[in-house]
């Protein structure tokens, strides 16, 4: 059985974590105690939820010396969600599988300590603390320092030291990098010929986003410009095709929507992600129900009912958590009276509460004045906004949204616009300081 140590807020994915049976908590040496702890925090199987079970068992274990079991322990605490976030315990229990030799542990803290998301940053410790396992090899690690760098994410950015450090990666066995390196400068145009090489290398490598990446660049005019540019498309959706990348014919089809390289033409643009959804393309299924939940203003009407009729005809292509989001985003663009603004509110406040980043975008752009609504009203409880609860978007919302957002976790682009999916999102997740 595999062991799965969550890297990502505990409270935003997924409860699922490994299959354990009842039977098997008879038995104190099978499955290892990190497993059935973990199965115990999220429930597995016939397992119920019991998450301070959970958390004793690790805490008991890695007073033991388990390694394991303290960094379990560590970002458990770290994140919080099934049990209280304790910032102060998860660092102790990380730093204790960091001295036990932890590679995890080092990429978790070292992480955390460079963005400044879950913990105050301390950049010295976190280089040092990655440092000392790309010295071992460890490509994940030099991959995480490497992406600080390219997007400047607590240390300055620094585009050669993020390549040598991709570099580092790929000959350990991990060409990630380079296809982050390459669509980074292919987007900026610093550079579209060593973008485009950067961006084959990953491909031949194995990485196949990277030729979705090519073909998007071409589409858009990135790799030479104009009629140069566009003309490479093909090729590459064929390579990304060959390596079995999904996003490939979402990207086609938006061609088709916008007329690129050719006349758009919405209805076909819906007809080719069908096609390629009911052959089994879970990414071009997503986003068929996202296009035909909002429409684009364009060639393509919005059709809530369309999207809940697909959703019911084709729900294998989906997992229960995205089957309720789709639900409950569909139902949200269904209701866009102001009347209505208030008791969808309460009600799907139990589903906002364990929404990830893309799910909390996803109901900004089903319905935008709820969303705004629903911050407006958050901001009002914290006593950072007194003006009307309308779902609009005046200036009195949006000077308490670019206060409340300087307040927030992370490296939040405020002075781009709080109206940002990204923010607006980080918000509906009542991701801000009070």
């Amino acid at each position: 059985m595999s062991r799965k140590i969550w890297t990502k807020p505990l409270g935003v994915v997924a409860l699922a974590l490994c299959t354990v049976s009842a039977p098997l908590f008879a038995d104190e040496t099978k499955p290892d105690v990190t497993e059935r702890a973990q199965a115990l925090v999220w429930g597995s199987g016939d397992v119920k939820p019991d998450p301070q079970a959970g958390l004793s068992m690790l805490e008991d274990a890695a007073a033991q010396g388990d390694p394991e079991a303290a960094l379990a322990a560590g970002d458990l605490l770290l994140w919080g969600g099934p049990v209280a976030a304790d910032r102060d315990r998860a660092v102790g229990y990380l730093e204790q599988a960091v001295e036990a030799g932890n590679w995890e542990a080092h990429r978790l803290l070292g992480k955390q300590l460079i963005g400044g998301w879950a913990l105050p940053r301390d950049t010295a410790r976190g280089v040092d603390l990655l440092e000392t396992q790309i010295a071992k090899g460890d490509a994940k690690a030099a991959l995480i320092l490497g992406e600080a760098y390219l997007y400047g994410t607590g240390l300055p950015r620094d585009y050669a030291k993020a390549r040598d450090l991709f570099e580092t990666a790929a000959e350990a066995g991990d060409a990630t990098g380079l296809w982050k390196y390459g669509e980074t400068l292919m987007w900026s145009q610093r550079d579209p010929k060593t973008a485009q090489a950067f961006l084959e290398r990953a491909g031949a490598a194995g990485v196949d986003g990277a030729y979705a990446t090519l073909a998007e660049g071409a589409m858009y005019g990135y790799l030479g410009g104009g009629k140069v540019s566009r003309a490479k498309f093909d090729g590459y959706a064929k390579a990304a095709r060959a390596a079995g990348n999904e996003r490939i014919e979402v990207l086609d089809a938006t061609r088709r929507i916008w007329g690129i390289s050719m006349r758009g033409d919405g209805k076909q643009a819906v007809a080719q992600l069908r096609e390629a959804a009911e052959a089994g393309n879970k990414t071009a299924a997503r986003y068929l129900v996202g296009l035909l939940r909002d429409g684009n203003s364009y060639n393509v009407r919005r059709d809530p009912e369309g999207a809940a009729d697909f959703l019911e005809a084709h729900n294998d292509l989906f997992t229960p958590e995205e089957l309720a989001n789709y639900a409950m985003t569909i139902r949200v663009a269904r209701h866009r009276h102001d009347a209505d603004f208030a008791p969808l509110a309460g009600e799907i406040a139990p589903a906002r509460a364990k929404m990830n980043a893309a799910e909390a975008r996803d109901l900004f752009k089903a319905n935008p004045r709820l969303a705004v609504y629903m911050i407006q009203k958050d901001l009002a409880d914290k006593g950072l906004y007194r003006g009307p609860l309308d779902g609009f978007a005046g200036r009195g919302t949006l000077r308490a949204m670019e206060r409340a957002c300087g307040t927030m976790p992370g490296d939040m682009a405020c002075r781009d616009g709080v109206l940002a999916p990204e923010i607006v999102g980080a918000m509906l997740r009542e991701g801000w300081g009070s």
